[in-house]
């Protein structure tokens, strides 16, 4: 048998030149590539995470994270999967090897490639799952609001709230907001960096997104509103497009809307089903900001059709986003569709119907569901998109 000689030396990856580490990550080809180097050491890392990096197209796949039941331990553990091709359509998963919280009672969010994690202590951390980059924020009970604060008592951590929004990823800049929707008390709140608490605003509303400088909802009577939040002391929300089309009111209908932009308008996303069935229809409008305080008297006129070559990206716990498919020829998504996660009344649908899905996709082209298959949704722990550059 060969013996290793004794003077050959063991190669301390770490110390590479920086250019040389950069030249290597130019290289990389695939997401799971681009994960597998950055594990390497901080040096790598360092080098994927840059900003001219994360601009190649080829390497910004959605990521979908699942949190694995672990029966021995009685636990959750994150998991991080790649939407390609060769592995959904055979439904099979590309595991990555991203960060895994090392709490184990958390309830997580995205936005922005960032995860959101609330731990059954009311802990807030915001956390990169490739930098391992970690941001401590206010307890999610500390709120200028005193009814509100109150009003969190002896409501689970899971339950507290359903959505965070960042305005601009922390990875680039110290100049961002972070925005949370409580989930059954209704109202919402913001926290910015250096900050003690979160302000909190009592308006209930059903979605958030960060559209030109300027935080947009909209509320469960589908009016869109701006959110005036430049004095935190006296936070305001204005009406700016009324009365989105909805359907009556009816004790089978459910509906939910979702604010995203894509391709350079912010669109709201009308998602239409039975109680206790899955999604049936989808209705896509922009929003026309221009013409502020004008009724949707003629709505029709605002109405998508189609996407042409973008995906919308959709889900209860992470922030809705957009990807031009084109520019991700492995990737499972397709343009002029909706991708959306499994929540809790899709889940006991599938459970009845005795099919296990992670998320469906809405062909607007001709109205059709396809069910990705993969992992039976935990109940208390929704999957959610990952957004990349992360």
């Amino acid at each position: 048998m060969a013996q290793t000689s004794p003077n050959r030396k063991v190669h301390d990856w770490s110390s590479l030149h920086q250019d040389i580490v950069d030249s290597i990550a130019k290289r990389m080809v695939s997401q799971a590539d681009l994960i597998a180097f950055a594990a390497v050491c901080k040096a790598w890392r360092s080098a994927a995470i840059k900003e001219y990096f994360t601009s190649r197209s080829t390497l910004k796949s959605p990521v979908l994270m699942i949190q694995a039941n672990n029966k021995e331990k009685g636990t959750l553990t994150p998991e991080f999967y790649n939407s390609s091709k060769s592995t959904w359509s055979k439904g099979t998963f590309h595991k990555l090897g991203l960060l895994a919280p090392k709490k184990t009672k958390q309830s997580f969010y995205s936005s922005l490639g960032w995860l959101v994690a609330v731990s059954e202590d009311l802990k807030v951390d915001l956390l990169h799952p490739l930098s391992h980059a970690q941001i401590e924020l206010p307890d999610i009970n500390k709120v200028r609001n005193h009814h509100q604060q109150q009003s969190f008592s002896g409501v689970p951590y899971e339950f507290i709230a359903s959505k965070f929004v960042l305005s601009s990823s922390p990875s680039w800049t110290c100049d961002y907001i972070v925005t949370v929707i409580y989930r059954i008390l209704g109202g919402w709140g913001f926290w910015r960096p250096g900050e003690d608490e979160w302000t909190s605003v009592g308006r209930n509303i059903m979605d958030l997104a960060y559209y030109k400088g300027q935080f947009y909802a909209v509320d469960f009577d589908g009016n869109i509103m701006v959110c005036e939040i430049a004095e935190p002391e006296q936070p305001k929300m204005r009406i700016c497009v009324p009365k989105v089309p909805m359907e009556p009111m009816s004790a089978s209908v459910d509906q939910s809307l979702y604010l995203v932009e894509s391709q350079g308008a912010l669109l709201v996303v009308l998602r239409l089903r039975q109680w206790f069935s899955s999604t049936t229809e989808f209705r896509v409008f922009n929003v026309p900001l221009e013409g502020c305080g004008k009724c949707w008297c003629h709505w029709s006129d605002f109405q998508v059709k189609n996407l042409g070559d973008s995906a919308l990206f959709l889900g209860r716990h992470n922030s809705s986003f957009s990807i031009k498919c084109k520019n991700h020829k492995n990737s499972v998504c397709l343009g002029n569709s909706i991708c959306f996660t499994v929540d809790f009344c899709e889940c006991l649908a599938l459970t009845n119907g005795d099919m296990d899905a992670s998320y469906f996709v809405f062909n607007m082209t001709d109205g059709k569901l396809k069910p990705c298959l993969g992992k039976r949704l935990n109940l208390r722990a929704p999957y959610l998109w990952i957004q990349a550059p992360f």
